[in-house]
């Protein structure tokens, strides 16, 4: 980024000598697909309602009409995407289920004994579960708001309740399909496909072919999403070439000082020893605050900052009497409060690891201060960064 903004700088330089002046300069930004924006807990929660049909395959529903097992279904649902491709959701649904039985004292049965002795059986229930939602689109295909359409499996697990006598409670598993079509920023139409099993006694019966009961159905309905809705992208964070060029005289007058400090060392080193002895107040060296860079959400020390703390730890070892502090930062226009009063945290203690275990400075001169995020030094990028000055 600095070669670029450096070479813009040039030509533009280039331009005035030739009477021409630049006011425009395009910035191609290349983006991650698949990165979004961190995703506040309260972003990004959805309500769903629909409604269908469903049918019971119990132990001996076998033995009537597959049309006559057709009972309707409504489902009831509330969740939040953590990520464009990862959600969860709670979901009430059920309704009513149709089935039927050879055994007379079964419950459930409605009506007398049908041809070739079998009875009908009804019953009111509701499944209530918990579900892991996949958004394959956007796990394959990368985060895109304005997609029509996108295939969502889930799994989950819950428990079945029936409201008719006698009452049951059972164990489900749950899994699906919601085929989402887009038709606005807010408002979805889902088509769900969905499978229930459940623990055998849910018909009231025990036994039969399977050692488990199901309902499979299918449902159309709407989803309702909450703002903050959508997730944001990570923008680069550019500086003008006017604060390129601050930084740049700011670290040149720096190194003047330095050289300056070193000189003067070397002339007291070389000035005659005479006789007399002379009581001399040494005075520390107040050394100018080193910067310390992060990228966005990172707390990392980069291989090129290391190289600079080099520098100041050689300093520090030639002046060993003094303290030093460690100020975090981190900018205020992403992320929370708390995550930033952390993220400051970590990097002060990023720096503080480098300086003690890398080049083996006394643990106990450096004293670290975390203050959250800032908007004083400018750009955002700016204020992603580590002060380190002498203690006053």
């Amino acid at each position: 980024m600095l070669l670029a903004l450096s070479g813009v700088a040039s030509a533009t330089l280039m331009a005035q000598q030739n009477n021409t002046i630049v006011e425009e300069i395009t910035v191609v930004e290349l983006q991650n697909k698949y990165q979004v924006v961190t995703n506040p807990f309260w972003d990004n929660w959805f309500f769903s309602v629909g409604g269908g049909a469903s049918v019971l395959y119990g132990d001996d529903d076998y033995a009537g009409d597959f049309s006559k097992r057709i009972s309707p279904t409504l489902n009831v649902s509330v969740g939040k995407w953590f990520t464009p491709g990862l959600g969860l959701r709670l979901q009430y649904s059920g309704l009513q289920a149709k089935g039927y039985t050879y055994d007379k004292t079964a419950p459930y049965i409605r009506g007398n004994e049908l041809g070739n002795g079998y009875y009908k059986q009804r019953f009111d229930y509701m499944n209530l579960h918990g579900d892991v939602l996949f958004n394959l689109n956007a796990l394959f295909g990368g985060y895109n708001p304005d997609r029509v359409y996108e295939i969502i499996p889930y799994l989950g697990a819950g428990f079945t309740h029936n409201y008719t006598n006698p009452h049951r409670q059972a164990f489900a598993l749950n899994a699906g399909v919601i085929n989402r079509f887009r038709l606005s920023n807010a408002v979805d139409i889902n088509l769900e496909l969905s499978a229930m099993g459940v623990e055998d006694k849910f018909d009231g019966q025990r036994g039969g072919k399977r050692d488990y009961d199901g309902m499979l159905s299918a449902s159309i309905g709407l989803t309702y999403r909450f703002p903050a809705r959508g997730f944001s992208r990570p923008k680069p964070q550019l500086i003008t070439p006017l604060e390129l060029a601050a930084i740049q005289t700011q670290i040149a007058e720096m190194a003047i000082a330095n050289q300056e400090l070193k000189q003067a060392l070397e002339d007291a080193d070389n000035q005659p020893v005479e006789e007399s002895v002379e009581v001399v107040e040494v005075i520390p060296v107040n050394i100018a605050p080193r910067t310390v860079f992060f990228e966005i959400g990172s707390a990392v020390v980069s291989p090129r900052e290391i190289m600079n703390l080099s520098y100041l730890a050689q300093q520090m070892k030639q002046n060993p009497e003094m303290t030093y502090t460690i100020n975090g930062y981190a900018d205020s226009a992403t992320g929370t409060p708390s995550y930033n009063q952390e993220l400051s945290l970590k990097r002060a203690q990023a720096v503080f690891d480098v300086l003690v275990h890398d080049f083996g400075i006394e643990s106990d001169r450096l004293q670290l201060d975390a203050n959250g995020g800032v908007d004083k030094f400018g750009q955002p990028i700016l204020n992603r960064v580590v002060l380190v000055k002498s203690a006053e």
